[in-house]
């Protein structure tokens, strides 16, 4: 995060803004469909781009790296741990259709795609080593509705509601060998869900440095008995 600071931090051009960002996602409890259990837990560092236009429309985009160097999961009755990586790409607008004396009303939606990977995951089944691998995307398409409040000059907070189309698609293989006896066994799921999601957000509004700090609820009710929250932080520095 501290070498992105250094590179990325603040730079204005025709009124685009980029700067770092880092977020962390992780489930409240194990997320499992179609017998496939998994502990989803993941960090995000990038860099994100946004304008905005005549001070009530802003687009945003976002473009990180993540990994979870012991994620665990299991399907087919054997449970595996191992690294994850993945990309992180998210675009977005917020549009403020009323503000008046520190107060606004906003809408707002999000597409963002999750694309994990583990290439090495080790497990065991009875008492047998086995290794793994699996591929999984996580999409979100959100749109809510929310307020914003600027209680001090530097100080904004805003709150949001609405709701989460949710994709979850993932691969995964098991393979043993020994002794010159072979086994692979594979699983995959492919479910969606629509359930709420809610977000707030601080944030600064100073002349030379800001940070923004948001944390959202996104369950994932409709298909199991869990939510994901997330954690993200932005820094911009203006020199």
């Amino acid at each position: 995060m501290f070498i992105l600071t250094l590179f990325a931090t603040s730079a204005l051009s025709e009124g685009y803004k980029i700067e770092p960002f880092a977020l962390y996602e992780q489930a409240e409890s194990n997320i499992v469909i179609d017998g496939v259990s998994t502990k989803y837990a993941l960090g995000v560092a990038g860099v994100q781009v946004h304008k905005t236009f005549n001070q009530s429309l802003t687009i945003s985009s976002r473009l990180g790296y993540g990994q979870n160097n012991d994620q665990k999961t299991s399907f087919s009755g054997a449970n595996f741990n191992g690294k994850v990586t993945g990309t992180y790409l998210s675009l977005g607008g917020k549009y403020q259709f009323y503000k008046r004396d520190g107060f606004a009303i906003f809408s707002s939606a999000q597409i963002t795609r999750r694309s994990l990977k583990a290439s090495n995951l080790v497990g065991k089944r009875n008492n047998l080593d086995l290794t793994g691998s699996s591929d999984t995307q996580f999409n979100s398409n959100d749109l809510a509705i929310g307020i914003a409040l600027k209680p001090t000059e530097t100080l904004s907070l805003e709150m949001s509601v609405g709701t989460s189309n949710w994709h979850i698609k993932s691969n995964a293989k098991g393979f043993y060998s020994s002794n010159g006896i072979s086994a692979t066994a594979k699983k995959s799921i492919d479910t969606k869900g629509n359930d709420p999601v809610i977000q707030a957000t601080l944030a600064t509004n100073k002349d030379n440095h800001n940070f923004a700090l948001s944390i959202s609820n996104r369950s994932l009710q409709s298909k199991t008995s869990t939510s994901v929250v997330t954690s993200q932080l932005s820094y911009t520095f203006q020199f």
